[in-house]
């Protein structure tokens, strides 16, 4: 990869309506080119601010979608480093070298799958214990009435395409006469637009009509997309009357899915859901020194502890956090502090406010008043539902900063004026406003 790859993802971004002038003239046209190789490209920035700025969620999406286009679609890792900082630098060349050399040696089979992801490598705690032996049971009688469709959801970076991967895994291993197969919504997207293209519907249908368990990660991007929901229903629908196992990830539950066709909603809570919470501590610190084991070196337990009390988000910055530190064990000669460790683990958690979605938001308010999460986004309108719906709305509004036509399609399709009026309420109602205050506290 040539650096003249960030020049051309500048002149793509130019025309991205969800880069706003003045983000691409202050900061994006003032960024250089670090390190580029077909690897990693990292970009530095003049400042914290926009440093910050680069590393929100959709921005840096934009940039690497922009990237790859650049790059005749060849995707690679993108990093953002403060101008000067050595340090960052090739700690992010390392860690982006080491995670590039180890998914080279990944070998996928034609199911999709490889060997990497197994329930003997999941780590267990409270907070997905009961999604897992769910797993180990599917994976053991695929196909079980009670058990089908196996709907995992929650936010990104908890687990959940380990889980299915590993369900995939166990049913190879376990029965290796099922065909198995697993695909991201998009992979299947993109198959189903290439079958338009060159009218081939019988492979297509072959492909995903004639497994014995189908693994789809990622299903909440069949919003927007009609003909392709038309088309999973049908492949849906065929594969649960033949009696065939399907598995699916979402980031929401299903009776949050409003844009998704309400077929689909109601036949993915025909089976059995589970919300794949954040781990907790000590499933932190079991995976952290799972890590530790594997990569044969040391750190104090005061190290441990402070990482895994900080890093709470999910498993992916966990993740992040353990490669960033092993870099700079390697760099450091295994000699790090815990004030070195708080520099390095401080900016990545600096940001956490940022994943805080309205899901997140929902379920935390229906739990703060012992209520089921659909009951907000329902048409009930019972004194206790629409006080906690009030609170939710009120804290989607002034924490999440989202306008009250957003938050009205969030919570049901409710109309703005609606929203308002219940946000209003919150607002007017001191004891109202002080527990959404505590349940926001909670949240983050």
């Amino acid at each position: 990869m040539e650096s003249s790859v960030w020049e051309n993802a500048l002149n793509l971004l130019k025309y991205d309506s969800n880069i706003n002038t003045i983000t691409y003239d202050s900061i994006l046209c003032k960024m250089t080119v670090a390190h580029c190789d077909k690897d990693v490209l990292v970009l530095a920035a003049r400042d914290e601010y926009s440093l910050d700025l680069l590393k929100g969620q959709k921005l840096n999406k934009t940039i690497e979608s922009a990237i790859k286009t650049a790059n005749d679609g060849k995707s690679c890792a993108v990093k953002f480093i403060l101008q000067g900082d050595e340090k960052a630098l090739n700690s992010s060349i390392i860690s982006e070298k080491k995670a590039a050399s180890q998914a080279k040696t990944e070998v996928v089979t034609p199911t999709g799958l490889n060997g990497e992801f197994t329930f003997a490598n999941f780590v267990v705690g409270d907070c997905n214990r009961f999604a897992h032996a769910s797993a180990v049971s599917v994976a053991a009688k695929p196909g079980q009435k009670q058990r089908n469709p196996f709907f995992l959801w929650g936010n990104s970076g908890l687990g959940k395409t380990h889980l299915m991967k590993a369900i995939g895994n166990a049913v190879i291993e376990q029965h290796p006469d099922k065909k198995v197969i697993y695909t991201t919504c998009e992979a299947f997207t993109n198959a189903f637009v290439a079958t338009i293209q060159n009218k081939n519907y019988t492979e297509f249908r072959n492909k995903f009509r004639t497994v014995d368990v189908l693994l789809i990660d990622d299903i909440q991007f069949l919003i927007g997309k009609d003909s392709v929901q038309t088309e999973f229903f049908n492949t849906f629908e065929a594969l649960i009357e033949a009696g065939k196992q399907i598995v699916i990830t979402c980031d929401k539950a299903p009776a949050n899915l409003t844009q998704l066709d309400n077929r689909l909603t109601s036949r993915f809570q025909d089976g059995i859901m589970f919300d794949v919470q954040p781990p907790d501590f000590e499933t932190r610190k079991a995976i952290f020194l799972s890590k530790l084991e594997n990569e044969s070196f040391n750190l104090s337990d005061e190290i441990i502890d402070y990482v895994c009390e900080n890093v709470t988000t999910n498993i992916r910055q966990l993740n992040g956090a353990f490669n960033t530190i092993s870099s700079y064990v390697t760099l450091a000669n295994g000699e790090l502090t815990l004030d070195d460790i708080r520099k390095i683990v401080d900016p990545l958690v600096s940001g956490n406010k940022k994943y805080l979605t309205p899901d997140i938001v929902i379920n935390a308010v229906a739990n703060y008043y012992d209520l089921t999460p659909d009951k907000l986004t329902s048409k009930l309108r019972s004194a206790e539902i629409s006080t906690a719906r009030n609170v939710a709305m009120f804290i989607c509004r002034d924490y999440l900063e989202l306008k009250y036509e957003k938050i009205g399609s969030i919570f049901g399709g409710r109309k703005h004026t609606t929203v308002m009026h219940g946000c209003d309420n919150v607002d007017e109602d001191p004891e109202l406003k002080k527990q959404a205050e505590e349940i926001y506290k909670l949240i983050t």
